[in-house]
């Protein structure tokens, strides 16, 4: 891990990047800001998460960071690295950059129903945003942490997205000069996960299923929905244990 902060004071933001190693969108949008060299009206705390991973290229060492947070054990390098970072940015405001393998376009997940969340979301440049906590209950507690995903992994468009995501970030809590524009966006809600390996994902995110449709395929199997729901952040590559999520949207 490597902290860094800009601007005087004692921040109450943070932007965190590289919590999975081969997804270096964050990182190079954040150098490209400070390449820029605007003025830090606030201070904010700048977080490389998981840089050895980053240096392996790898996700990660040992676990996925993302799901270690509230673990008990402290044996690997991403539960000790976990606990450091919670120390980091306990009672801030965090905007958490990363990318996947699932859609082209940017969107937020909401990992708490309380706090701030909404609030940054509505000032960021996404259109769809999924609340995350039912089905993961390994969010960081007592922090509001915007995760964004800004697109496919290790692509051009990804990093502006990140560029422009962290921007309007800093511009809407005062840290940059400018202003963020309110947006209105899609919600969702996930309720579950879909487990397995070597499953080809046939469909696209934030499309609806209907029950009874084939959306992954391995050799002869087929999975078919057995209610409707929208697949997100489901891809065939993407997880090693897992294909995605299913949602529902909310009005």
């Amino acid at each position: 891990m490597k902290v860094k902060t800009v601007g005087d004071g004692e921040p109450e933001h943070a932007v965190m990047y590289c919590v999975h190693g081969n997804e270096p969108c964050g990182k190079l949008a954040v150098e490209r800001i400070l390449h820029e060299k605007p003025e830090f009206r606030e201070p904010v705390k700048l977080v490389f998460a998981n840089e050895k991973a980053y240096k392996e290229r790898k996700s990660q060492m040992d676990k996925d960071l993302n799901r270690v947070w509230n673990s008990d054990r402290n044996d690997t390098h991403e539960e000790k690295l976990a606990e450091a970072i919670k120390r980091e940015i306990k009672g801030m405001t965090v905007l958490d950059l990363h990318s996947s393998f699932s859609h082209p376009e940017p969107f937020g997940l909401k990992t708490r129903k309380l706090g701030k969340i909404e609030e940054q979301l509505r000032k960021l440049p996404v259109r769809k945003s999924a609340s995350i906590e039912e089905a993961y209950d390994s969010q960081i507690e007592e922090i509001d942490r915007v995760a964004v995903e800004c697109g496919y992994t290790r692509t051009q468009k990804t990093i502006e997205n990140a560029y422009n995501i962290t921007k309007d970030f800093l511009r809407h809590n005062n840290i940059i000069k400018g202003e963020a524009e309110e947006k209105e966006h899609d919600n969702y809600n996930i309720y579950d996960k879909v487990e397995g390996s070597g499953y080809q994902f046939t469909r696209k995110n934030f499309r609806k299923i209907q029950k009874g449709e084939t959306y992954a395929i391995k050799k002869d199997e087929k999975l078919k929905a057995k209610e409707d729901f929208y697949p997100i952040m489901m891809s065939t590559t993407g997880y090693d244990d897992m294909i995605g999520f299913k949602a529902k949207k909310v009005d």
